[in-house]
């Protein structure tokens, strides 16, 4: 009997001690997903979302006692020819797209995806689970938090080497087996790579050739990686072990 509540007592602290502290302490799984270039296995792709992207999130984020406060911020533009003023000459604008309050539903997928023949612009979205103003409230950073960043320009100009970038990132203290779910994504998308570590939400850190100087929700594939653009070097040669674990690499 004293044994169990010795146990007991044990449990509750090391739980205590993963526990958010504010903003800078609580330790989450931290994923780096680099997507396909393919345009059309994009995860914006509004029927790419709804049958290999959003089971996986849904997969996690119903996990959490907070699933229902959700919350879903995009930026996405529809081009505009316009004529120019000074010498009347036509170009077009991209004007950004209105999506109003996101949820996580079916309703609010569909406003933030997009149809894979239209001309629009995706330019990156951010999961929150509870939405950020709860955890302002609280003082306290998300139980799950996802963000997807389109790599490729307007016009799909820019030369890249991963054509979207996923950033994960699950509270450690929630216990959930979040690694063989993110597997199974990453084989059914065929990442070209999916990797993990270990990370506090606030605490900048340096390791080897990785550098992170702001918090998880800050993190774009530039400057991470030698502190240089990471489409600037050869994927293939891009050195992910020790400092992170890969869940699955490109076959």
């Amino acid at each position: 009997m004293i044994e169990k509540v010795k146990n007991l007592i044990k449990s509750k602290i090391d739980e205590f001690n993963q526990l958010d502290t504010g903003w800078d302490n609580r330790p989450y799984d931290f994923y780096l997903i680099f997507g396909q270039i393919d345009e059309g296995k994009s995860p914006w792709i509004k029927s790419n979302w709804e049958n290999n992207f959003e089971p996986y999130f849904d997969k996690l984020i119903k996990q959490t006692e907070t699933a229902n406060n959700t919350g879903i911020r995009a930026v996405k533009y529809k081009p505009e020819k316009q004529i120019a003023k000074k010498d009347k000459k036509e170009f077009v604008y991209h004007s950004e797209i209105k999506t109003g309050r996101l949820n996580w539903d079916l309703k609010s997928h569909n406003k933030w995806t997009i149809e894979s023949n239209l001309k629009n612009y995706f330019l990156n979205t951010e999961i929150w689970t509870p939405r950020w103003t709860i955890c302002e409230k609280r003082n306290s950073p998300p139980d799950i938090f996802i963000t997807i960043s389109n790599e490729k320009g307007f016009e799909n100009k820019r030369q890249v080497k991963f054509g979207y970038f996923i950033v994960i990132a699950i509270a450690q203290n929630l216990k959930i087996d979040s690694k063989k779910v993110i597997k199974e994504m990453s084989e059914r998308i065929n990442s070209k790579a999916t990797i993990l570590k270990s990370r506090k939400w606030g605490r900048p850190e340096k390791v080897g050739n990785w550098t992170f100087v702001n918090w998880i929700q800050d993190t774009f594939s530039n400057g991470i990686y030698k502190e240089g653009n990471l489409h600037s070097y050869n994927f293939e040669e891009l050195i992910f072990e020790p400092i992170w674990e890969i869940i699955h690499k490109e076959k």
